[in-house]
């Protein structure tokens, strides 16, 4: 027994830290969206593709209550597309009211939009645009409304579209 208990000791101290390190990349141009993307998740997944987990930050509530979405998200760094791979939505009390399998359909970048900018981070590896803010390792809920101008002293708009 002893010995299995060092053998999953060893295995879980050897296993990559998960911390996050969440960048402020864009703001919708109505306010109404923060994007943020973790730049430690950053992965290649081919050769031009690139996987990352992001975070969107609505001002409102929807009507479902989703006050705010995790993505797993896939880019082509060498077409302006991208896909959902894996979707949580979470209320404004950071409870999960969905857990969703991305559905992996290719979908088009548009120029200027809240995606491009995550496009960009994502393929340059976090480094453009370098306009970005990093909010650290905590959730970036609260960061994501105080930058849409809700709750108390909004942060500067970042790359806004």
């Amino acid at each position: 027994m002893l010995k299995w208990v060092v053998l999953a000791g060893a295995m879980l101290w050897s296993m990559p830290a998960s911390a996050k390190n969440w960048f402020l990349v864009a703001t919708s141009e109505s306010q109404t969206t923060a994007y943020f993307i973790d730049r430690d998740s950053i992965v290649n997944t081919g050769s031009s593709l690139r996987r990352a987990t992001a975070w969107s930050v609505h001002s409102t509530d929807d009507t479902d209550g989703t006050a705010s979405r995790e993505l797993v998200l896939e880019f082509d760094c060498s077409a302006p597309r991208y896909r959902f791979l894996h979707l949580t939505g979470y209320n404004a009390s950071l409870t999960v009211l969905a857990d969703d399998v991305g559905s992996g359909k290719w979908r088009d970048v548009g120029g200027g939009s809240l995606d491009d900018s995550a496009r960009q981070f994502v393929c340059s590896g976090g480094t453009r645009p370098s306009s970005t803010r990093s909010y650290g390792a905590g959730n970036p809920f609260a960061a994501g409304r105080r930058a849409l101008g809700v709750g108390s002293n909004s942060d500067s708009k970042l790359n806004s579209h």
